[in-house]
């Protein structure tokens, strides 16, 4: 998985000094989701799981 476009959705979430427990998410989209693909971004200060729906994921990695 590309470090450098999780990097860039990441940078995009608006995050709040207050955790909030909200089910999954795609991190990219923001729809619920029950069956999530994980990927893991490991750059930029960052290390931490992300989720994405299957539309979404197969767009980050490159796939129609």
């Amino acid at each position: 998985m590309n470090q450098d476009k999780i990097l860039k959705i990441i940078k995009n979430w608006k995050i709040k000094r207050t955790p909030e427990y909200r089910g999954f998410r795609c991190a990219k989209c923001q729809k619920q989701i029950r069956k999530a693909w994980h990927a893991w971004l490991n750059k930029g200060g960052y290390k931490l799981e992300i989720h994405f729906c299957n539309q979404c994921f197969k767009k980050v990695e490159g796939r129609k």
